[in-house]
């Protein structure tokens, strides 16, 4: 009986002590970002203060990349600014500048490439750059309210993913908006602003409800954004 009694308690130990292993450590203007992730264990959280960096962070692991007052990460033209390499990476409030090679050697360099699952990217700006976000063959990431403005090739680039969500981001002049090369509609765009497809001369008129009537269909393959917003709902959210 003696036995059994430490067994369960150590089954029910278990939990609290995989709990207690998360922490949270700040990295300031100057530190290294990608020091502090090869230190972390699965489940961290890395907050990064606000300042500039100029780094190319490679995430092997489970952890929350957090910005605080939107840290800015300049790639310097030299390739991918964020790789995510394992599942469960949360990326949030950066501004990502400079991703990508110029004159551009490869086409598959990005602000931020995904080549895993389960991801969430949020709230990044991320202007002038090669391409924006560049999902290589994930499954179940977020892609959501993110600012993608001005890249040189795509603001959002899927290519061989299937079951990702992409909604209310703002792709606005980049020479692509979006691209999906998926041919079974696997991933699903919802409520994003295009700046090629918000007006009634582009297709898109509306109600009075800030939402496209039309639906927009997304270069590359058969997937369709049907509820994106019009200009006048950008607008709104432009005003202080």
């Amino acid at each position: 009986m003696r036995f059994i009694a430490i067994l369960w308690l150590v089954l029910f130990a278990l939990p609290a002590t995989a709990i207690a292993h998360a922490s949270s450590t700040t990295v300031q203007q100057g530190g290294s970002i990608q020091a502090a992730i090869t230190t972390a264990h699965a489940g961290d959280t890395i907050l990064v203060a606000g300042g500039k960096y100029y780094e190319h962070l490679q995430v092997t692991k489970a952890v929350n990349l957090i910005g605080q007052g939107m840290p800015v990460l300049d790639a310097t033209a030299s390739g991918s600014a964020i790789t995510l390499m394992a599942d469960g990476i949360r990326v949030q409030g950066f501004k990502i500048v400079n991703a990508g090679s110029w004159p551009a050697e490869t086409k598959d360099e990005g602000a931020i490439k995904v080549l895993s699952n389960n991801n969430i990217i949020s709230g990044n700006d991320i202007s002038n750059n090669f391409c924006g976000i560049l999902v290589l063959g994930g499954m179940n990431n977020s892609v959501r309210e993110n600012i993608l403005a001005g890249n040189l090739q795509y603001g959002i680039r899927f290519s061989g993913a299937r079951n990702n969500t992409i909604c209310n981001n703002r792709l606005e002049e980049n020479r692509q908006n979006a691209f999906d090369d998926a041919e079974k509609g696997w991933n699903l765009w919802d409520m994003n602003y295009y700046s090629d497809f918000d007006v009634p001369g582009e297709g898109c008129s509306d109600d009075g409800t800030g939402i496209c009537l039309a639906s927009y269909g997304v270069p590359g393959g058969v997937s369709v954004d049907r509820r994106p917003w019009c200009l006048t709902m950008l607008d709104e959210e432009r005003q202080p």
